[in-house]
């Protein structure tokens, strides 16, 4: 028998609507979020609201202040250090494994990195981002490890807001494009340094791009986890 794939949640489908708008800063940091206005934009009762909220809560995007209502959380730093410590050591045993099997079918991160080239070309980062996932995704199903990738999606929403402003910078989504065909041609090239030394650099750009924002738009961030970075 086939397993079908389960039905998301009204709760699920507000969520992932709610997170992407964060992410790409469509709801700003600091913005205060309405339960009715909210249930009024889904056409929902405020039972699936509020536990798309609490499960945003729970990964620090929303900030719950009972008496005083839901605000979207600040940027924050140590979620994004974290996120990118995850990446770093999930990623890089990833590839390498990948590097190690014979014969292996590159097909469908090839075949992203087709789109990802098209949205470049369109300078469409809302396009290109979500592919971004996918080539990530598709690595990680290559090696048999697709739920660890999940994993990372889970811890990765503060990095993702990095990732979409340093995205939104000229030429910056044909710098991706190169830089995950290099990632491809280490893979196939059964490159064990070659591979690990680009996916180090490709995972890191976007912590050091936050180290200038942290300076130049404070009003992003959290302000306490941000003040006691090393």
């Amino acid at each position: 028998m086939h397993a079908f794939p389960r039905k998301k949640s009204r709760a699920s489908e507000i969520y992932d609507a709610l997170r992407k708008l964060i992410v790409t800063l469509e709801l700003s940091p600091k913005e205060v979020l309405h339960e009715k206005e909210l249930c009024d934009r889904f056409g929902v009762s405020r039972t699936p609201v509020r536990e798309a909220l609490l499960r945003l809560a729970e990964h620090g995007l929303v900030t719950i202040a009972p008496q005083h209502g839901t605000f979207v959380s600040g940027i924050s730093p140590n979620a994004v250090r974290q996120a990118h410590f995850l990446r770093v050591n999930l990623e890089i045993p990833v590839v390498l494994k990948l590097c190690d099997t014979p014969g292996l079918d590159l097909s469908a991160p090839k075949a992203i990195l087709l789109e990802q080239k098209l949205a470049a070309q369109q300078n469409s980062y809302a396009v290109f981002m979500p592919l971004d996932d996918r080539f990530h995704q598709s690595l990680f199903e290559l090696a048999e490890l697709g739920s660890v990738w999940q994993v990372i999606h889970t811890k990765k929403a503060h990095l993702d807001r990095i990732r979409f402003l340093k995205a939104a910078e000229r030429s910056e989504l044909e710098s991706l494009t190169r830089q995950h065909e290099a990632i491809v041609d280490a893979i196939s090239r059964r490159s064990r340094l070659g591979a690990e030394e680009l996916v180090r650099a490709h995972v890191s750009g976007s912590v050091g791009y936050m180290e200038q924002i942290l300076l130049t738009r404070p009003e992003l961030f959290d302000a306490e986890n941000g003040a006691n970075l090393c």
